[in-house]
């Protein structure tokens, strides 16, 4: 049995699919990807490492606005990057990662982001998570991006039944076409932050009710403005804006 059998457990894929990503898409607009520099992109995935979106954000824009690329970077005083990034989780210690990241890319890459999923796997602090987004949100690549919203909301709308991200990758992948796979960090993300929380789920309000074997009996609480794009898509939007003049 294969690693995609063991984990499907032998069942074929839910109903609903599309119809979960046609109602999110309806909410949050359809989701861009792709940019026109990644190295952005993988600085900001890499701070973001068990750190709040909110908290990541100003933290990688202040780096990149001081060391936007990898020669910056890589020469970077510590002490001045841990100023810029302060406020992050382990900021002293992602410190390090980005400047060995950055240093690395000049010596094996010219100071470019590689596309190749060994190479971008031998850069310092890169792991399949963080490698995904930049392949989706940088590359425009068709993967799936799994983080804790994705894992805990793909098992309540009963996609999978996983332990770890990394299980429900394996289905997902197997399950979504190209245009999903693009689509389902950006979307599940913004939908678990705004509804589907990991406690107190916002059932009374969600689009998506009546597709989820796991929703509550909940009494609407009244939604305002739709969340905004994830932290990884509005720097790939920068990104690619002042590439692109």
């Amino acid at each position: 049995m294969d690693e995609r059998q063991r984990v499907m457990g032998g069942r074929p894929p839910p109903a609903g699919i599309q119809a979960v990503f046609h109602a999110l898409e309806e909410r949050y607009g359809e989701p861009e990807t792709g940019s026109e520099d990644a190295f952005p992109v993988l600085i900001a995935t890499i701070l973001s490492h068990r750190t709040n979106d909110d908290v990541t954000l100003p933290a990688a824009r202040r780096l990149l606005t001081r060391y936007p690329d990898a020669q910056a970077l890589a020469q970077a005083d510590p002490a001045q990057v841990e100023e810029r990034i302060q406020g992050v989780g382990f900021y002293r210690n992602k410190t390090q990662a980005v400047i060995k990241a950055a240093r690395h890319l000049l010596e094996h890459h010219d100071g470019r982001v590689p596309r190749e999923e060994g190479a971008m796997l031998e850069i310092p602090w890169v792991g399949r998570k963080t490698m995904n987004c930049v392949k989706v949100y940088a590359f425009g690549e068709p993967v799936v991006a799994v983080d804790t919203h994705v894992h805990r909301i793909s098992n309540r709308l009963g996609w999978c039944d996983t332990g770890t991200p990394d299980e429900t990758e394996v289905v997902l992948d197997d399950m979504l076409d190209e245009a999903q796979k693009l689509a389902v960090n950006e979307l599940l993300v913004r939908f678990g932050r705004e509804i589907c929380r990991p406690i107190g789920p916002k059932c009374g309000d969600c689009p998506i009710a009546k597709l989820c074997p796991s929703r509550e009996d909940r009494e609407p609480e009244g939604l305002g403005e739709p969340e905004g794009r994830t932290m990884l898509a509005r720097i790939a939007e920068r990104a690619g804006g002042e590439k692109g003049g």
